[in-house]
């Protein structure tokens, strides 16, 4: 199962993503990509080391280049023992950095984002792949949801959040992909809104305003699912088949 976790900058993509897979591999192993250009902090917060970046595996963006419109960047199916000298691994998880930004006019993200679709169309595992994808809806714009199974959209309590997932929910349906919200460092009043505005047969969890959360992130730590996570993974793997609406 492919899981896209999306949404706008600052609601907590790289905390979920990290602890959601801390709960998944439980269950199975468990790939989590880093598909965000400018995120230097989800392997912290799953205690794993950063490997080279996947990018070099087709010479970098002077190899992308070099493509031709219309070649594949993989003629075979592409399994995890295929590009390991790019993994790294911790338990029973295993992690995997696109690209990154590194410097000043080297260029835009396009062939992050053209890799990461292709990887995941071509991409031969039997295990939880989870992708925190970049902020924003540039990654529908590429396609990279093409072969995912599931879309979790991260909600905060912000107006453009809320409006960020009316635009989602409009795509998904188009594209006919299952997708659910998770409402994340909501308080007792906001989440009311939120609950208001949001459909509540699309929820599948709740994560309050957390402060050992918050500390853990500012300072770069390792982070453990807390039990909504657990929850919410336990409807995952329970319905991995199928996702079917929570009924929360």
């Amino acid at each position: 199962m492919k899981i896209a976790i999306i949404g706008k900058g600052g609601v907590g993509k790289s905390t979920i993503t990290a602890m959601l897979a801390k709960s998944l591999s439980k269950d199975k192993e468990v790939l989590v990509i880093d598909g965000d250009e400018s995120n230097l902090t989800l392997n912290k917060f799953l205690g794993i080391e950063r490997g080279k970046e996947f990018i070099n595996y087709i010479g970098g963006r002077e190899g992308f280049k070099k493509l031709k419109r219309s070649e594949k960047l993989f003629k075979n199916k592409i399994s995890l023992n295929d590009i390991k000298e790019y993994l790294t691994k911790k338990d029973n998880i295993y992690f995997l950095t696109i690209g990154k930004i590194h410097d000043f006019g080297e260029g835009c993200a396009c062939p992050i984002g053209a890799l990461l679709k292709e990887l995941l169309n071509n991409l031969d595992f039997d295990g939880y792949t989870i992708i925190d994808t970049e902020a924003g809806l540039e990654h529908f714009g590429r396609g990279v949801e093409e072969s995912c199974d599931l879309i979790i959209l991260i909600v905060d309590p912000t107006l453009e959040s809320l409006n960020f997932a009316e635009k989602v929910k409009d795509i998904c349906q188009r594209l006919g992909k299952n997708y659910y919200f998770i409402i994340n460092k909501a308080d007792d009043e906001t989440l009311k809104i939120l609950l208001d505005r949001l459909d509540k047969d699309k929820i599948l969890g709740v994560i309050k305003e957390n402060k050992e959360i918050v500390r853990k992130c500012l300072l770069g730590e390792e982070l453990e699912p807390v039990e909504e996570i657990e929850k919410i993974a336990h409807f995952i793997t329970s319905n991995s088949k199928t996702i079917p609406s929570p009924n929360l």
